[in-house]
């Protein structure tokens, strides 16, 4: 049984840890590991296979040759987001390792900042509004029927652009 999944664990350095048993394949064969931040891979070699004395990785290109039936640790630099395989020396043995940006803003944070980017009151009702709508439509279709949900959605649409000029109002005077 595989284990196709691992995360790699941080120690104390800073570098992210996996450990990769090479027992007729890599396990686990698929590994994440966090952009920018080194890698350090210690490969336990349980088989005498020809197959699985080296692991040859793509980027960085580096070429290892594993000890027999023992432990050998390979060090990688921090690597940008992407995916960085892994075989061994004759590619019958693969793997590889999503490095991920562990660092993308969160969905809520990136609407935030594109919606303050919005400068005229208008727009950023308008941005809001249509941000809330499925909420409002599913309330008002819930509690309405459909001619009165459409009433509800566009009062929805009047107090965000009231609510929007009250606040930019306030906000020019407060300065």
């Amino acid at each position: 049984m595989r284990n196709l999944l691992s995360r790699a664990r941080r120690d104390p350095s800073g570098h992210q840890v996996v450990d990769v048993v090479v027992d007729k394949g890599y396990q686990p064969d698929t590994i994440q590991a966090a952009a920018g931040v080194p890698i350090r891979l210690v490969f336990h070699r349980e088989d005498d296979d020809p197959c699985s004395e080296r692991v040859v990785f793509s980027s960085p290109r580096i070429d290892r040759r594993l000890v027999a039936t023992g432990t050998t640790t390979v060090e990688l630099p921090g690597q940008p987001p992407g995916e960085v395989r892994f075989t061994c020396g004759m590619g019958r043995y693969r793997g590889r390792i999503q490095v991920i940006d562990s660092q993308r803003p969160s969905i809520s944070a990136t609407l935030r900042r594109r919606v303050s980017r919005v400068e005229s009151p208008l727009g950023r009702a308008l941005v809001l509004w249509i941000c809330t709508l499925p909420l409002v439509a599913l309330l008002a279709v819930l509690a309405f029927n459909g001619p009165a949900a459409l009433v509800a959605a566009a009062a929805a649409l009047v107090a965000w652009i009231v609510g929007c000029r009250w606040a930019l109002r306030h906000s020019t005077q407060s300065t």
